[in-house]
């Protein structure tokens, strides 16, 4: 017992010793300093927020009176010597609308998003996000850049979708947002990106199920997926993916203008998935002697789309079954015989 005591009264010691090295004996400073650490924030001054107010109202007036150029250096200067000021967001948007005018889209975009980052209590918070929309928009429909500032550059199109997407972070409660994610589909299908395209789609059906372009997004969705499929004999995934968006759609927007064509569309893709099992049923059918199989890929056929040309043939591939008709070599003719009988 004695011996225990004196072991723990050396290890206390020890640890004791090991803090002091460290700290004082006083447990609050074993954590940190004696002094509260001050963060500083940058805010402009009086005189700052004064000199930037005074530099924007002549930019403002040189832009009037149409100097653009003189106009656009007083913002840069604006923005290099009072970059937190209140009158420094103002000259980011006017100096973004001057790069817009000389089609310099991803410099003015740029431009505004730094407001959005700096200066999140802009009064025209608004404003900025429809001018960004106005920029990746542009670079949609084809803008492009210059080079040296004479050549033209390539389209732009990975740098509006980009441009979209950061909308959709910097406002995802506007009604840009949707119109954003619309448009990132239409360049990703433009681009042959049909994943990037499904990705918008999605978020915009989620997302924002009451927007006027949930309808379109239904519908522009059921058709990525249908130009996805290959073809009968192929995966149907795609298929029935496009099968299920069309039916949402004829359930959601029974008014739609589109409906025929949705119908139609849907008809298509069941006819297309019937015939993808009418096709399995005729392996196990013709080539396996596998009648149990076969009958339960043409009964699918069937069931999936009974008004199709598909399931009329698995009726038929049905009733050959049920008349004993045994697949040998030349199966298919030994069958027309018969039903010409």
């Amino acid at each position: 017992m004695q011996r225990t005591t004196l072991t723990f009264f050396a290890l206390w010691l020890f640890l004791a010793s090991a803090l002091q090295t460290q700290a004082s004996l006083n447990p609050f400073d074993w954590f940190g300093d004696d002094e509260e650490e001050l963060v500083a924030y940058d805010v402009a001054s009086a005189a700052d927020e004064a000199e930037a107010a005074a530099m924007l109202d002549t930019g403002k007036d040189k832009l009037a009176a149409g100097g653009k150029g003189s106009a656009n250096r007083i913002f840069k200067k604006i923005i290099k010597r009072h970059p937190t000021a209140r009158a420094t967001a103002e000259a980011r948007f006017l100096r973004a609308q001057i790069l817009m005018g000389k089609g310099r889209w991803t410099k003015g975009f740029e431009q505004l998003q730094t407001i959005v980052d700096k200066h999140p209590k802009y009064e025209n918070f608004d404003q900025v996000i429809g001018v960004q929309f106005e920029c990746a928009t542009a670079l949609m429909e084809g803008a492009r850049g210059r080079i040296l500032w004479v050549i033209p550059g390539f389209r732009q199109y990975g740098e509006a979708v980009k441009e979209f997407e950061q909308i959709v972070r910097n406002a995802p409660y506007s009604g840009y947002a949707p119109l954003a994610l619309m448009n990132i589909a239409i360049v990703s299908e433009m681009e042959n990106k049909p994943e990037e395209a499904i990705d918008a789609l999605d978020r915009l059906i989620n997302y924002y199920p009451q927007s006027m372009l949930a309808p379109d997004a239904y519908y522009n969705m059921a058709q990525t997926y249908a130009d996805l499929v290959k073809g009968a004999q192929y995966d149907q995934g795609s298929t029935r993916q496009a099968i299920s968006y069309y039916e949402d759609f004829l359930i959601l927007f029974p008014r739609s203008s589109y409906l025929g064509e949705v119908e139609s569309n849907l008809e298509a893709m069941e006819d297309l998935l019937a015939r993808s099992r009418l096709n399995l049923g005729d392996f196990y059918y013709e080539y396996r002697s596998n009648n149990t199989a076969a009958l339960v890929f043409y009964n699918e056929a069937v069931t999936i789309a009974p008004d199709s040309e598909a399931a009329a043939e698995a009726r038929q591939r049905i009733d050959d079954i049920e008349a004993g008709v045994a697949p040998v070599s030349g199966a298919s003719i030994l069958r027309k015989v018969l039903r010409a009988e």
